[in-house]
């Protein structure tokens, strides 16, 4: 009597349904060639790790932690999808994980376009004699403000995100905390989604206002902000579907609501989980040094004084090397013996007059060192952003 009182009890709170549904066995296919995707976009990164031209740091490193992140979570969905069958006890740990990863992950990815943005529009605020262009401190300060409230927010957001699903997940006893719980996600989801939309319109006014643009860098940035874009949109859409509370797997034929058919399985792999595949390699395996015109740890740094791109200045003058071109060559890649087991790469050519020791260290190139810089104005009096 007690446990069917309890069972009806709890089937009446209506829970919000999970986004990619339930794990089922039509799961298995797809989450295997997810996980293998993620882990092999992992390769390229740890590859130009051990080139001094290519390598970078701080620059990019939340996208690989969200590669690797996702290698877990699809491995999870493996298991599931591989050994549970409908009547059995939903994996909480599983469920909680998936979910907080689907709602949280791509807004990593969202902070490392943020930091591509800021390389790229500092970049051209540079004194550089090459484009006859001068230096503007203040319009850098300005950028460095500006930039740092997304980043703030895609950052509050996930943090948000985890709180609401671990705690959510526990305290959803009631239809008054569920209720809260389904407002609280959608939160996350418009707030990041807004944040998306005003960040992708910031650089696209700015792309027509600020002289000395690297565009094609730009135009990289809002393309992948654009990808990603897709992802908050799907979930606000399927956000207001509920399913009844349950603790087991549930049987076929699966409700519309529960996100678990056929069509709504599908939909989440095209919408939620294939533009995270395609930003994560096109990021993966660019020359993020290269491409943004940036060193290793891109700008994050809120002025010049010390580690700014990096030491852009030193009591006012300017530093020998930024905004020309390099005074050395880059430094050759060096391989460790067993790393020659773990990839395959092709052996750059030997060059003659190489100088081993120039005294120019890859790692500390500035914004304008690696390429140089592109001008795309039209002229002063058309572009004043400043």
């Amino acid at each position: 009597m007690t446990a069917a009182y309890e069972t009806q009890s709890t089937a009446e709170v209506w829970i919000p349904s999970s986004i990619g549904g339930f794990v089922t066995s039509v799961d298995y296919i797809p989450s295997i060639i997810l996980l293998l995707l993620f882990a092999f976009s992992l390769s390229p990164w740890i590859k130009r790790q051990f080139d001094p031209n290519t390598r970078t740091i701080t620059l990019g490193f939340a996208t690989t932690l969200f590669a690797m992140g996702r290698v877990l979570l699809y491995n999870l969905r493996i298991l599931e999808a591989r050994y549970t069958r409908p009547g059995d006890e939903l994996n909480g740990f599983a469920m909680i994980y998936e979910q907080m990863g689907f709602a949280v992950g791509y807004m990593a990815v969202m902070i490392d376009a943020v930091a591509f943005a800021r390389a790229v529009l500092v970049s051209a605020t540079l004194e550089d004699v090459q484009r006859s262009s001068r230096d503007r401190p203040g319009l850098r300060n300005r950028i460095r403000w500006t930039l740092w409230y997304p980043a703030f927010m895609f950052t509050a957001m996930s943090a948000l995100g985890v709180v609401t699903y671990i705690l959510g997940t526990f305290y959803m006893t009631g239809q008054r905390q569920t209720r809260f719980f389904w407002s609280l996600r959608y939160v996350c989801d418009v707030t990041t989604m807004s944040t998306m939309v005003i960040f992708i319109g910031g650089l696209l006014w700015v792309r027509q206002k600020l002289n000395f643009l690297d565009t094609r860098a730009l135009d990289s940035v809002i393309k992948l902000s654009g990808s990603l874009l897709v992802i908050p949109i799907y979930r606000i859409c399927v956000l207001h579907y509920r399913f009844p509370h349950i603790t087991i797997h549930p049987s076929p034929p699966y409700t519309t609501n529960s996100l678990t058919s056929a069509n709504a399985k599908v939909v989440f792999y095209i919408l939620h989980a294939l533009p995270e595949v395609l930003v994560v390699y096109w990021i993966q395996c660019t020359n993020l040094r290269t491409r943004f015109n940036t060193g290793p740890y891109g700008d994050w740094y809120q002025d010049d004084t010390k580690h700014g791109i990096p030491q852009l200045r030193e009591e006012g003058v300017i530093v020998p090397g930024v905004g020309v071109p390099p005074s050395g060559r880059p430094a050759k890649p060096t391989w460790s013996w067993w790393l020659r087991f773990l990839f395959v790469y092709e052996r750059r050519p030997s060059r003659k007059g190489d100088i081993e020791e120039d005294g120019f260290d890859p790692d500390r190139e500035s914004l304008l060192t690696l390429v140089r810089t592109r001008s795309d104005t039209c002229g002063e009096s058309e572009k004043t952003w400043w």
